[in-house]
């Protein structure tokens, strides 16, 4: 990762700094990942109760995921050291997927990759038996976070990372002041988001006068 619920989005971003009004299309899904072999890692994840991942949360990325939002790394099919597997870094896929992967890990990590963000406008609420909900958002701008983005395309292969909460206009990154089972997962990197309708609304936010 670059990684006090409200319940009215407008009680949390100031309306001077809010550049369109969102027409309720947009949509992203957000998941709790889970990695089936560490059981005690998905059960130290709702430890603290369910997740509340509160209105504006910002999400950033994007990169590529090869086993959907609850496990994008494919950590089910990951080996623990691929010298032992004659180099591959995953179990049961084909070299040519495992090629594909590789060049788009080299792709998310590249320097100069564009980075790209939403905002969501309301709260979700994750738990052990509901691990995704869908939720509405904008696309946000920053000049200062460089997020210059206007809109963001719906990708299914593209994943984000919580990266931080909206509060007047500033985002904190630190999550310090968030409940315990969102700050524990958002510090964590376990909650991932997709964007599955185009994001075309936007909230830019002020830069840092400090």
């Amino acid at each position: 990762m670059r990684l006090t619920t409200l319940s009215l989005f407008a009680l949390l971003l100031p309306a001077a700094a809010v550049a369109e009004t969102p027409t309720g299309r947009e949509a992203v899904e957000i998941c709790a990942s889970y990695d089936p072999t560490s059981p005690s890692d998905f059960q130290k994840e709702f430890s603290y109760g369910d997740i509340v991942v509160p209105a504006g949360t910002v999400f950033d990325g994007p990169a590529h995921m090869f086993n959907g939002l609850k496990d994008p790394g494919d950590r089910q099919h990951l080996v623990t050291d691929p010298k032992d597997n004659s180099g591959k870094e995953w179990l049961s896929i084909s070299d040519a997927e495992e090629k594909r992967r590789d060049e788009y890990l080299r792709m998310d990590h590249a320097v100069g990759h564009a980075h790209l963000a939403f905002i969501i406008d309301d709260p979700i609420t994750l738990t052990k038996q509901h691990l995704c909900g869908k939720v509405n958002a904008r696309v946000i701008v920053s000049s200062q976070w460089d997020w210059h983005t206007r809109t963001i395309n719906a990708a299914p292969d593209l994943y984000y990372q919580a990266y931080g909460v909206v509060s007047g206009d500033k985002i904190d990154t630190s999550f310090d002041n968030e409940e315990m089972p969102f700050q524990w997962n958002a510090q964590a990197g376990t909650i991932n988001a997709a964007v599955i309708r185009t994001l075309d609304v936007v909230y830019e936010l002020p830069p840092d006068s400090n």
